[in-house]
C-alpha cells in the first residue's frame, strides 16, 4: 500500500483496517459482532441530537452553532464531485448527520471548520453512514489536535517542518527567512487537512492511504510538505519572490501537483535523512527513530548540513543553532460510473 496505493475496488474494505475500525487480527465473525456493536453505538449518539426539539435548541447555543457551521460547510464541500453534486443530494445529508453525531462523540472538540474536508473522501469510498463515521473517528484520532483552539499541535508541526527543512536545505530556509516567510505559515492548510485541497480528488485518496500506513515512519506528511517545497525551490529562490508572491505561488499550486512525483520525492528525502551519519536528535524524534525527549530536556542543535542538492545560488550556511474540492454522496454509483468519476 505504501509503495503503490490500493486498487479502487479494495478501498472500501481496506480503509476500515487502515483507520482502525476493524482489527487486522480479527476473524470475520468478530468483525460482524464489532460492526453490530458500533452500529448500535452510532445510532444512540445520533438520536441524542435528533431528539432535541427546536425549543430546546434555542436554549443550546453550542449545538445550534455546530449545526449552523456544519450546514454551511457541507453545502460547499466537494460539490463538483459527482458523488455530491446536485441540490438534493443524499450524500450531503449524510455528511451533515455524521458530523453532528461526531459532536456527540467528541463533546470537547465538537465541529471545527475543515472537518467536512476530511470526512468527504471517506464517505465517498466507504458509502455507508455507520462505517464512514467510525473510519472518520479513526482519522480524527490522528489529526484531532489540528483542530484544537490553542493550535499548539499546528504550531508544533510547523516547527517540526521547519526543523526538517533546515537540515535538508539551509539555503532555502535562509531565503524564506529573508522574505519574512521563515515561519512556513503558508503551509498551514497543507498540514491542517492533509493536502486535501492541493490535489485532485483521486490523488487525495491515494495520498491518504499511503500516509495511513505509517510507513516508513511517523510524520511522512511533513516530508510530503518538504517534497513540495523542494520541487518548487528554484521557482521560489530564482524568481526573487517576496512574502506575498511566495504565498500567492504556493496557493496557485492547487490541483497542479503530481501526487506520484511528490510521494517519490518525499521518500527520497526520507532516505537522504536516514543516510546522514550524524542526524540531529530532534530530527530523529520527528522521524520516530527515537522516543520524544522529556519537555525539559533540551534537544541538540540542528546540523546545518544540506542533504538535498543545492541548485540555487550559494548561500552561507546557517549557524547551528482555494480551489474547489471534491464531494461525497450517499447514492452508490455503478462501478463504471464510479471509475469514470474517479478519473475525472
Amino acid at each position: 500500500m505504501f509503495s503503490g496505493g490500493l486498487s479502487p475496488c479494495l478501498r472500501r474494505e481496506a480503509w476500515k483496517f487502515l483507520l482502525g475500525y476493524l482489527s487486522w487480527e480479527g476473524s470475520a465473525e468478530e468483525h460482524k459482532a464489532h460492526v453490530r456493536k458500533k452500529t448500535d453505538e452510532y445510532f444512540r449518539m445520533k438520536l441524542q441530537w435528533k431528539s432535541v426539539s427546536p425549543e430546546q435548541e434555542r436554549r443550546n447555543s453550542l449545538l445550534h452553532g455546530y449545526r449552523s457551521l456544519i450546514e454551511r460547510d457541507v453545502s460547499r464541500t466537494d460539490r463538483s464531485n459527482k458523488f455530491y453534486e446536485g441540490p438534493e443530494n443524499p450524500g450531503l445529508s449524510l455528511l451533515n448527520d455524521i458530523l453532528l453525531t461526531y459532536c456527540m462523540y467528541h463533546f470537547d472538540l465538537g465541529y471545527v471548520q475543515g472537518m467536512s474536508d476530511l470526512l468527504s473522501p471517506i464517505l465517498y469510498v466507504i458509502q455507508n453512514e455507520v462505517d464512514a463515521f467510525w473510519c472518520f473517528c479513526g482519522f480524527m484520532e490522528l489529526v484531532h489536535g489540528n483542530f484544537e483552539e490553542s493550535q499548539e499541535t499546528m504550531k508544533r508541526q510547523l516547527g517540526q517542518l521547519l526543523l526538517l527543512l533546515r537540515v535538508l536545505d539551509p539555503p532555502l530556509c535562509d531565503f524564506l527567512d529573508s522574505q519574512d516567510s521563515g515561519s512556513l505559515c503558508f503551509c498551514f492548510r497543507w498540514l491542517l487537512i492533509w493536502f486535501k485541497r492541493e490535489f485532485p480528488f483521486p490523488d487525495v485518496l491515494r495520498l491518504w492511504e499511503v500516509l495511513w500506513t505509517g510507513l516508513p515512519g511517523p510524520n511522512l506528511h511533513l516530508l510530503v510538505a518538504c517534497a513540495i517545497l523542494d520541487m518548487e525551490r528554484d521557482t521560489l529562490m530564482l524568481s526573487g519572490f517576496g512574502s506575498n508572491e511566495i504565498l500567492k505561488h504556493i496557493n496557485e499550486l492547487t490541483m497542479k501537483l503530481s501526487v506520484e512525483d511528490v510521494l517519490t520525492r518525499a521518500e527520497v528525502l526520507y532516505r537522504q535523512l536516514m543516510a546522514c551519519a550524524e542526524l540531529p536528535h530532534n530530527v530523529q524524534e520527528v522521524l520516530g527513530l527515537v522516543p520524544p525527549a522529556e519537555p525539559h530536556s533540551p534537544s541538540p542543535p540542528v546540523s546545518p548540513l544540506p542533504l538535498s542538492p543545492t541548485r540555487a545560488p550559494p548561500a552561507p550556511p546557517l549557524p547551528s543553532d482555494t480551489a474547489p474540492q471534491p464531494d461525497s454522496s450517499l447514492e452508490i454509483l455503478p462501478e463504471e460510473e464510479e471509475e469514470e468519476g474517479t478519473n475525472s
